[in-house]
């Protein structure tokens, strides 16, 4: 069975359960699911397509304007899909309907749509295990963006700004058909105060943290790293052991079944032991990915359920520094598919009751 056809298997089982018409995806992140690694977008930065894929209990449609179309038909995987269009002075919404027969349809966009939308069961009932195809794709997109990261950082120089490394980043990323979904640079002081430093015209001259979300074929491979220029005081290289710790205890409770509400406690309870309670409070600690830079993000309360095959990235900080790659769950095991190059620095973390796992130490230049 090829990609697309065991994802339409699994949206029809979904239609059936739901008693509906039909379902209407209009969003990058759900064309790109359903086709494959096909692209719908215009705008970079934007996560809404100007096409919808549509998919009955007989049928497959790709939904757009004249404008776009004879690309979206001719160039994306969309074989098996039959293109409708409609002219540009109309917008979706008025469209689907004289397309469409039924009128129990559910989209991922209402407003774009005209439909009501999609549960929050979708994506983990539908969306969350990837095919092998996917896993494929997924690992070839994780080597690409921990080299691009690790050669970046390697190439660091004293009084670089923030902006210089973040075009250097892109620049690489761009070159492997990767688009910068997420780049954030922080030097100095600026590592110690925003978790989400978007990168200024701030010069290094000791201390940098780099964090990279790259997006090809709609998925999302998430990483980061932290190089220091000289002698790194011992309360810093504690604290990276601690995050470490952290995230080993995250990656020790992610495991199919479990709730990720209950995977987010390990690290809260670990949070604690390393002697940093409540940094957790200070930022997210991430959780499921794939499509999204977040499929949700994770809180104590969290009911949903881990997938078998799904992609985790989890982002532990404490002040000053942070630890973070993404990986795919295999039963009780983990592929880690943004696993550092051989000559990076590591840190060898053995759980007490669990098990031990490699994480990137801070790289010193």
């Amino acid at each position: 069975m090829s990609e697309t056809a065991e994802k339409l298997t699994r949206i029809r089982t979904y239609l059936t359960a739901k008693k509906l018409d039909g379902i209407i995806l209009t969003s990058r992140a759900n064309f790109a699911w359903l086709s494959g690694g096909g692209d719908n977008h215009v705008v970079s930065q934007s996560e809404k397509g100007v096409g919808a894929l549509v998919v009955t209990p007989k049928q497959t449609l790709v939904v757009s304007n004249r404008i776009e179309i004879d690309r979206l038909a001719n160039e994306e995987p969309l074989r098996g899909f039959t293109p409708k269009s409609f002219p540009w002075v109309q917008p979706l919404s008025e469209a689907l309907p004289k397309v469409l027969t039924g009128k129990k349809f559910l989209a991922d966009d209402a407003a774009a749509s005209g439909y009501p939308e999609l549960g929050s069961d979708f994506v983990p009932s539908v969306r969350a295990s990837l095919t092998e195809a996917e896993i494929r794709r997924y690992k070839a997109l994780g080597r690409d963006c921990a080299v691009t990261l690790e050669t970046v950082a390697r190439h660091l120089q004293k009084g670089d700004s923030e902006h210089q490394v973040e075009a250097d980043i892109a620049r690489h990323l761009l070159a492997r058909g990767i688009q910068p979904y997420v780049v954030l640079v922080a030097f100095d002081q600026r590592v110690e105060k925003y978790r989400h430093p978007v990168p200024t015209a701030n010069h290094l001259r000791t201390h940098a943290l780099l964090v990279v979300c790259g997006q090809r074929g709609g998925l999302i491979a998430n990483l980061t790293r932290c190089v220091h220029f000289g002698p790194i005081s011992p309360v810093l290289l504690a604290k990276h052991e601690a995050s470490c710790k952290v995230e080993a205890a995250l990656w020790d409770a992610t495991v199919p079944g479990t709730t990720w509400g209950d995977a987010l406690q390990a690290g809260i309870a670990m949070y604690q032991t390393v002697g940093h309670a409540k940094e957790w409070e200070l930022h997210h600690q991430g959780g499921p990915t794939g499509y999204s830079g977040r499929d949700l993000i994770v809180t104590p309360d969290e009911t949903q359920k881990i997938q078998d095959k799904q992609a985790v990235a989890w982002n532990p900080s404490i002040t000053g520094t942070k630890s973070e790659d993404t990986f795919i769950t295999d039963g009780d095991k983990k592929v880690v598919i943004t696993a550092s190059l051989p000559d990076w620095p590591t840190l060898t973390i053995k759980l007490p009751k669990g098990g031990t796992y490699v994480r990137p130490a801070i790289l010193v230049r």
